[in-house]
Formats: C-alpha cells, sequence, structure tokens
C-alpha cells in the first residue's frame, strides 16, 4: 500500500515537473503574452505542440497563431521581443515590416528560440514561437521548404 502511495506522489510530480517546463519555454518572451491573450480568441487559430518532429527537425515547442484584426495589438509584443533578440530579420515593403523572424537569447542546453512572423496584409497574419536545437539555417529551411 505504501508502494503504491508512493509511485503515484512520483507520478504526479513528475506530471508537475513536465508541465512547469513546458510552461517555462517561453518565459521572459513578450510572445508568451500574444499565445495567452489571443490563442482562443474569435477569428484566432492556434496551434500548440511539444517534442514534436516537424518535417525531419525535433522540436521541443512549437507554438502558432493565425488572426485577423488584431495586428495593431500584437505589435507592441513583437516590438519588445526584438529588442532582446540576439539577431533579428525582418523583411520590409513599401517602408512597412511585413515578416521576419528574431533569434532570442538560448535556452540552457543548446536549446534556441525563434519568433517568427507574418502580416503581409496588415491586420491579418501569424505569430509563431519555435524552441529547439534548430540553427537559422534549419529555421529557414523549415519555413521555405
Amino acid at each position: 500500500m505504501k508502494h503504491n502511495s508512493l509511485k503515484r506522489i512520483m507520478l504526479t510530480l513528475a506530471v508537475m515537473l513536465a508541465f512547469a517546463v513546458s510552461a517555462a519555454a517561453q518565459q521572459g518572451l513578450h510572445v508568451d503574452n500574444v499565445f495567452k491573450r489571443f490563442g482562443h480568441a474569435k477569428g484566432c487559430k492556434m496551434v500548440e505542440m511539444h517534442d514534436a518532429k516537424l518535417r525531419g527537425y525535433e522540436l521541443k515547442v512549437y507554438k502558432s497563431l493565425t488572426y485577423k484584426n488584431l495586428q495593431p495589438s500584437i505589435d507592441p509584443y513583437l516590438k519588445a521581443d526584438k529588442k532582446n533578440a540576439k539577431k533579428i530579420r525582418e523583411v520590409v515593403e513599401n517602408g512597412r515590416v511585413v515578416s521576419g523572424y528574431y533569434i532570442m537569447p538560448p535556452l540552457g542546453g543548446g536549446i534556441n528560440r525563434y519568433v517568427l512572423f507574418s502580416n503581409p496584409r496588415g491586420t491579418a497574419g501569424a505569430v509563431i514561437y519555435i524552441e529547439g536545437e534548430l540553427s537559422p539555417d534549419d529555421i529557414m529551411k523549415l519555413c521555405y521548404n
């Protein structure tokens, strides 16, 4: 009986630790607020995967949000993360940033973090957060191949 109780406690602790680690993935990034605030909003679609494989690349975390009529509300979060980015790549059309990605400070253990975005129509677009051992070249291949 004590053995079963101990097993249950250990299993509960393991589940709580796994949740805490995945919840901390975007901690310290403003893009986390984008997913929290708009992830379940009307007209938005959010996809979230943990420990997934996408086009042959292993990802610790993948989150994407597509939205309509929210760009003015999302821009401040992207601009805030841009200030802390290690590397910035942006596409500018007619004087307006329409897409790009930011390489954010990595987590320990070689885990890189990327914030990608696209808003070609001005009010509708997408925001993606990727975390894993991917290089910037891997991100480009993942997105454009």
